[in-house]
C-alpha cells in the first residue's frame, strides 16, 4: 500500500486498504460526499467537544487484533485519502473515533482524533473545536512513548490545527523538529514530507528569502529523488516554480517539471492534493504580478474541475485574501456588481478569522476592508485601514504582506492625488519585496514607475 502510494497510485492504495478493511469487518463507504461528510461529523460533535486528554486516558487500551489492525488501515486511509479523496477524511476520522470509544485506546486513535480536528477545519465553520481537538491529540502525543513517530506520521495535522489560532511563524518553525523526529523514528516518507511542508509553509508565510528557500527546495527535491517519493517530489516542484518565478532565479541542477506537467500528472493520478497545490501557486503569482482578471478566471475553471469544492484548507486564508484584492479591484474597474459581492466574501470570512487569531489574520482582514473602503468612495476609512494593515503586517512580521500593503496603500494615494506620499509606500513596498527575495516583483514594480510615469500609473494597476 505504502509504495503504491508513494508512486502516486493513490486510488489503488485507497482500494487496497478498503478491500482489507472489509475482511476486518469495517465496511465503509469508499466514495464521500458533503452529505455525508457533514452528518458524520454533526453526530460525533458531541462527542468531540467533550473530549479531553484526561477522559481518552481513562479508556481501557484496545485489544482486539481485528480493530488494532482496522486502525492501522485507517491511518493509511486518512494519509491518502487527504490526497486523493479528500471527502473521504470525515468518514475514516469518525469512525476510528467510534472505534476509540467503543473498543479502547491505541496510538492510532491519536491519529483518528487529529483527523477529525482536521475534518472539522475542512468542512465545518466550527474552529474552535477544530482547534481544541488539535490540542488534545499534540497532549497525547506528548505523553506516549511512540511520541516521535506519531510526531512526524500527524505533522500535517498538527501544523495545520495550531496555525489556525497560533502566530503561523511559531508553527512553521516546528517544522525542522517534526523532521528531526521522523528521522528518529526511521520513517523516511514523513521526514521528507515534512521537509516539503517546511518550505511550503515559509514560502506562504513569507519568513524567508527566496532564494535561501530554492536551495532548500532543491535539497527536498533530491531527498524525495533518492527515496523514490514521487508524489512529494511533484508538491515540491510545484512550491519551487512559485520561487523561482518570484525571485527571478534559474536552476540548473534538477529538471523543474512546469505547473502545466504538473497539472497532467495531478489529472493522470487523480491527486487532487497536487492539482490544489499548482491552483493556488499558480494563482499567486498571477496575484502578486497584479493579474486580476487572470486570478478571477483561475478561479473559475479550478472549481470547475475540483471534486471538493466546500473544502477548505489552511492556504484558503491566504488564497482569500488574494482573491479578494483581485476582485475589488475588478469592481472598481469594471463597475460590475458580482466582483464587489465576491470580494465582500472575502472581507467578512477574513474578519471572521481575525477573531480566531489577530496575529494571524488582523493585517490580512485591514487590507481588504482598506480595499472595499476604496471601493465605496469612503476615502478617510480606507487610508486608515491600509496604515493599520501596514503597522499589523510589521508588527507580527510578514514581510510579503507588509510590502502588498505599502504597494497598495501607495497605488491608492497615486490614484487620488497623493503622489509624493504614493510614491514614497511603492518605494517602501519594494524594499520589502527585495527582502523577502521577490526580485522579478520588485522589478515589475520599479519599471511601473520608472517607465510609465507616476501619472499614467492608474492605468496598468487593474489588468
Amino acid at each position: 500500500v505504502k509504495l503504491l502510494a508513494s508512486s502516486s497510485k493513490f486510488e489503488e492504495a485507497i482500494s487496497t486498504c478498503f478491500k482489507v478493511l472489509a475482511m476486518l469487518g469495517e465496511v465503509i463507504p469508499s466514495e464521500g460526499n458533503l452529505p455525508l461528510a457533514l452528518n458524520e461529523l454533526a453526530t460525533i460533535q458531541t462527542t468531540l467537544r467533550n473530549t479531553t486528554r484526561s477522559k481518552v486516558k481513562l479508556l481501557p487500551p484496545m485489544t482486539d487484533i481485528n480493530k488494532l489492525n482496522a486502525m492501522k488501515f485507517l491511518t493509511m486511509l486518512c494519509r491518502y485519502s487527504n490526497a486523493s479523496k479528500p471527502m473521504l477524511l470525515p468518514l475514516l476520522s469518525c469512525r476510528m473515533v467510534r472505534l476509540t470509544m467503543e473498543y479502547g485506546f491505541c496510538d492510532d486513535s491519536i491519529v483518528g482524533l487529529a483527523a477529525a480536528g482536521l475534518s472539522a477545519f475542512h468542512f465545518t465553520d466550527d474552529i474552535q473545536l477544530a482547534s481544541h481537538i488539535g490540542k488534545v491529540s499534540e497532549s497525547l502525543i506528548e505523553g506516549s512513548p511512540k511520541k516521535h513517530v506519531l510526531r512526524s506520521r500527524l505533522s500535517h495535522e498538527l501544523t495545520t490545527l495550531k496555525t489556525i489560532t497560533e502566530p503561523m511563524q511559531s508553527t512553521t518553525s516546528l517544522f525542522p523538529e517534526l523532521y528531526n523526529s521522523a528521522k528518529l523514528a526511521g520513517d523516511v516518507e514523513n521526514a521528507i514530507t515534512c521537509r516539503s511542508h517546511y518550505c511550503l509553509a515559509r514560502f506562504w508565510v513569507g519568513v524567508s528569502d527566496l532564494f535561501l528557500l530554492i536551495q532548500e527546495l532543491l535539497q527536498c527535491i533530491k531527498e524525495a529523488e533518492n527515496c523514490q517519493q514521487r508524489n512529494i517530489l511533484h508538491n515540491t516542484m510545484v512550491i519551487l516554480n512559485a520561487c523561482l518565478h518570484l525571485s527571478g532565479g534559474v536552476c540548473a541542477q534538477v529538471h523543474v517539471k512546469s505547473f502545466y506537467e504538473l497539472d497532467e500528472i495531478g489529472e493522470r493520478t487523480k491527486n487532487q492534493y497536487l492539482l490544489f497545490q499548482s491552483f493556488a501557486h499558480q494563482l499567486a503569482l498571477n496575484f502578486w504580478m497584479r493579474k486580476y482578471k487572470d486570478v478571477a478566471e483561475l478561479t473559475e475553471k479550478y472549481s470547475v474541475k475540483q471534486s471538493s469544492p466546500q473544502m477548505k484548507r489552511l492556504m484558503n486564508t491566504w488564497l482569500a485574501l488574494y482573491k479578494g484584492v483581485a476582485y475589488l479591484n475588478l469592481a472598481r474597474d469594471t463597475k460590475q456588481v458580482k466582483w464587489k459581492i465576491l470580494g465582500e466574501k472575502a472581507v467578512t470570512w477574513m474578519s471572521q478569522l481575525e477573531l480566531m487569531s489577530r496575529w494571524n489574520f488582523e493585517n490580512k482582514s485591514k487590507l481588504l476592508q482598506a480595499e472595499l473602503r476604496y471601493l465605496e468612495g469612503d476615502f478617510e476609512s480606507a487610508e486608515t485601514a491600509y496604515k493599520a494593515s501596514i503597522k499589523s503586517a510589521h508588527d507580527h512580521r510578514f514581510i510579503n504582506e507588509e510590502a502588498l500593503a505599502y504597494e497598495l496603500y501607495g497605488i491608492f494615494c497615486v490614484e487620488n492625488q497623493m503622489v509624493d506620499v504614493g510614491l514614497k509606500q511603492l518605494y517602501l513596498a519594494i524594499d520589502n519585496y527585495k527582502q523577502w527575495g521577490a526580485k522579478t516583483k520588485a522589478n515589475e514594480l520599479q519599471l511601473l514607475i520608472d517607465l510609465v510615469g507616476i501619472n499614467d500609473l492608474k492605468k496598468l494597476t487593474l489588468t
